[in-house]
């Protein structure tokens, strides 16, 4: 049996190990992260030498929970002993035993399967990781899409049927074409189940903006084309977004950016920007702008909310600077999204709070 039931997780947010997901993920409620299941890819944690280091931020953010965990793709080398391991980590030799191993040392880990090239390789792995019986994950990136079906089919074969696992349909950016890869969706589901019935299929994608000019607001892509297909009655489905990171810069490359209060909802993304104050004036400037609009919902009462409060306040320390602004969004974005199917208990928090 898995290490959490897929039949009842609505959720599967994919989240980085860097310090504003970390912090966002910490800070939420133990009740929201006990009913999600994060996965996240390993990479260094900030200027670290040791994979440890991150593994530890991850256990100080989530704690033993039962995690989704993969190796993460190949970031540019640096000098340090980290890029080593997670190297050690991606051999393929003796059926991936070096990752293998590893998710074997770490009992809470649900694991991410690795692809390869080499067939035998790649199935002696999937068959080891599914042996431990915590549940399987097989994430495809697009680039992937093309070979799904034989892989559905290996997977199928090794896994009776696909019991215990889940394949992630990564979509990676999307945008106003949702109706258009809805139906791209549709066939690529059918492809996995026609090799793998009894898998779970999670849909995961990103539509969080680049650039801020003008845009008041705008949709979650990724959250209406989930809601495409569920509305056609597929079964088994479970949503995933990316809890993404990114930074904005002002045209011309250097610079600080422009102060930016970004605010979700269960739909769609609030932004409220300032181009001519800087710093933490012109995030308390947005903040305020913020909490008169009809969106502002103090009743979720969350970490992400108390930030955006004490920054009203004029409390130097909440959120003035980008990174923080970030962990703020996230932190909101992941109560919220949880919650989706049942937005009370999204203000139903039983952690305390501090005034």
């Amino acid at each position: 049996m898995a290490l959490r039931d897929f039949d009842s997780l609505a959720y599967i947010p994919l989240l980085s190990v860097r310090p504003g997901e970390m912090r966002a993920l910490e800070e939420l409620p133990d009740s929201t992260k006990d009913r999600m299941l994060p996965y996240v890819p390993l990479r260094p944690w900030v200027g670290s030498n040791r994979l440890q280091n991150a593994l530890d931020r991850l256990e100080e953010a989530y704690g033993e929970r039962p995690i989704i965990v993969g190796v993460g793709d190949r970031e540019p080398t640096q000098q340090r002993p980290v890029f080593g391991e997670l190297d050690r980590l991606r051999r393929a030799d003796g059926g991936f035993a070096s990752w293998c191993g590893f998710i074997e040392d770490h009992e809470n880990f649900i694991p991410v399967a690795q692809l390869s090239p080499n067939t035998v390789e790649e199935s002696a792995q999937i068959d080891c990781l599914w042996g431990f019986d915590r549940g399987l994950v097989i994430h495809l990136p697009r680039p992937a899409f093309p070979g799904m079906g034989a892989l559905a089919q290996r997977v199928g074969n090794l896994t009776d049927g696909g019991d215990d696992v889940v394949f992630i349909l990564d979509f990676q950016t999307v945008a106003a074409d949702h109706l258009q890869v809805a139906a791209l969706a549709q066939g690529y589901i059918a492809t996995i189940r026609n090799g793998c019935p009894d898998a779970f299929i999670c849909l995961s994608a990103t539509s969080f903006p680049s650039s801020f000019d003008n845009l008041p607001a705008q949709q979650i892509y990724e959250r209406r084309l989930f809601n495409q297909l569920t509305a056609l009655g597929i079964p088994e489905l479970i949503y995933s977004d990316r809890g993404s990171a990114r930074i904005e810069r002002p045209g011309g490359g250097g610079g600080q950016p422009y102060p930016r209060i970004d605010y979700p909802l269960a739909a769609d993304w609030r932004f409220f920007r300032h181009e001519t104050q800087s710093g933490f004036s012109g995030y308390q400037a947005q903040a305020r702008l913020l909490a008169a609009t009809q969106f502002w919902n103090p009743n979720i009462r969350v970490w992400g909310t108390q930030m955006i409060e004490r920054t009203i306040a004029g409390d130097r320390s909440a959120i003035s600077s980008p990174q923080k602004a970030t962990a703020a969004r996230i932190n909101l974005h992941l109560q919220v999204q949880t919650f989706h199917d049942d937005p009370a208990l999204a203000e139903e928090t039983e952690d305390d709070w501090d005034e």
